[in-house]
């Protein structure tokens, strides 16, 4: 059973220069997202604390145990209005390593999805939940991430691979977009995706 939790955070952008690359860079589901928030660094620093590496990414700072970073105040991203950072993971032993990161947005999932038209969104179960855009790969460093045909929601990626995809729904009155890498996930396979994660490997 496919482990999709409700992620959604909204990374927002002061100003109208580069309204809404932010969000764009996080439907990849790669390393675009950290560093495009190393580009707007000195405009997002006042909302969170922001930490860099030498290879020019930037990530949020997160308390232990706590998945939330909310932003002193919400900030415009083109059409919508994000107050928050998301991250999360969680290991199921035989069912696979599960990542989420993403952005917490106070704006609804159909104005989410009306800003990114040219996403092919998929529903997710019952509850009002969206997925797009799944990759997936086998474990390890030799395999490149390739369009996953096969994607259905409540079922797992089949031991040895790993799947990458972006995730909509709400949580608490927000609305979570949301990145998540699930499966036999290997330090080959996430570091690249997730450079926050380097320091901790």
């Amino acid at each position: 059973m496919k482990y999709r939790i409700a992620l959604a955070f909204a990374i927002g952008v002061v100003g109208t220069a580069c309204a809404d690359t932010l969000p764009g860079s996080l439907l990849h589901c790669d390393s675009r997202f950290f560093s495009e928030l190393y580009n707007q660094r000195i405009s997002l620093n006042h909302t969170a604390p922001l930490k860099t590496d030498n290879a020019h990414h930037a990530w949020f700072i997160s308390e232990p145990g706590n998945p939330v970073v909310w932003f002193s105040q919400p900030i415009k991203s083109g059409v919508l209005s994000v107050s928050g950072y998301w991250q999360d993971k969680s290991n199921l032993d035989e069912m696979g390593k599960y990542y989420f990161w993403g952005v917490l947005l106070d704006d609804s999932p159909e104005a989410v999805m009306a800003a990114f038209p040219k996403v092919h969104w998929q529903k997710s179960g019952e509850n009002g939940e969206y997925f797009a855009n799944p990759m997936i790969k086998q474990a390890g460093s030799n395999s490149q991430w390739q369009v996953n045909t096969g994607s259905a929601s409540g079922i797992a990626p089949a031991k040895g691979s790993v799947e990458k995809l972006v995730l909509l729904d709400t949580w608490q009155g927000k609305t979570r977009l949301l990145c998540s890498v699930q499966g036999s996930v290997t330090a080959e396979d996430i570091l690249p995706v997730r450079p926050d994660l380097e320091e901790n490997k």
